[in-house]
């Protein structure tokens, strides 16, 4: 009687232990749908697609020797919540509409952090900078070139925003990821 209530309870602890398993497998498949399906962090939130979203500029800071600070800030246009996170795509633009100069991500003292999502609701921002030379005082030379356009395109999405802000650019242009907009901002 001992050995078949013995084998009773290690058939139930196999059972008992197959089952958290199965568990444990469907949670982390569910975990990894929610992801892939763009989920942000356990919000309802999913990722911003370029239809839901308008850019501007909004301020531009200079300091002694050429360099210069651009803001700018998307916002939900749409009437649902989406989420940014990343580094948008800038890419200043001749008369023509060709590329002259591509945007690189920024270093600082977080570089190599992946950047955390940023939550738009309805009519909400969010903003980033773009750093760069325009050959201050002291420069020995031409001037450097202004070029009419820049093309901004939200990270994780595909249409590209063409703004008629003319900048002055001597040498490479530096772009931070986007964050939530400071207080100043919008």
């Amino acid at each position: 009687m001992r050995k078949a209530s013995s084998g009773k309870r290690n058939v139930l602890r196999l059972v008992f232990a197959c089952s958290a398993l199965l568990m444990l497998f469907a949670a982390d498949a569910s975990a990894q749908e929610t992801h892939s399906s763009g989920r942000v962090s356990g919000l309802r939130s999913i990722w911003c697609s370029g239809e839901q979203l308008s850019v501007r500029n909004v301020g531009e800071d200079a300091a002694m020797g050429g360099v210069r600070i651009r803001d700018y800030a998307f916002t939900n246009t749409s009437p649902t919540t989406c989420a940014l996170r990343g580094y948008p795509r800038f890419e200043v633009l001749s008369a023509a509409g060709r590329v002259v100069r591509l945007g690189r991500a920024a270093t600082g003292d977080d570089a190599g952090e992946i950047p955390k999502p940023v939550t738009l609701e309805p009519g909400k921002t969010a903003t980033f900078q773009v750093n760069y030379n325009a050959g201050g005082a002291g420069r020995i030379g031409k001037p450097c070139p202004t070029y009419p356009k820049v093309r901004i395109t939200a990270p994780g999405t595909k249409r590209g925003f063409v703004l008629r802000d003319a900048i002055q650019l001597c040498g490479a242009v530096g772009v931070s990821p986007v964050g939530p907009p400071t207080a100043e901002q919008p």
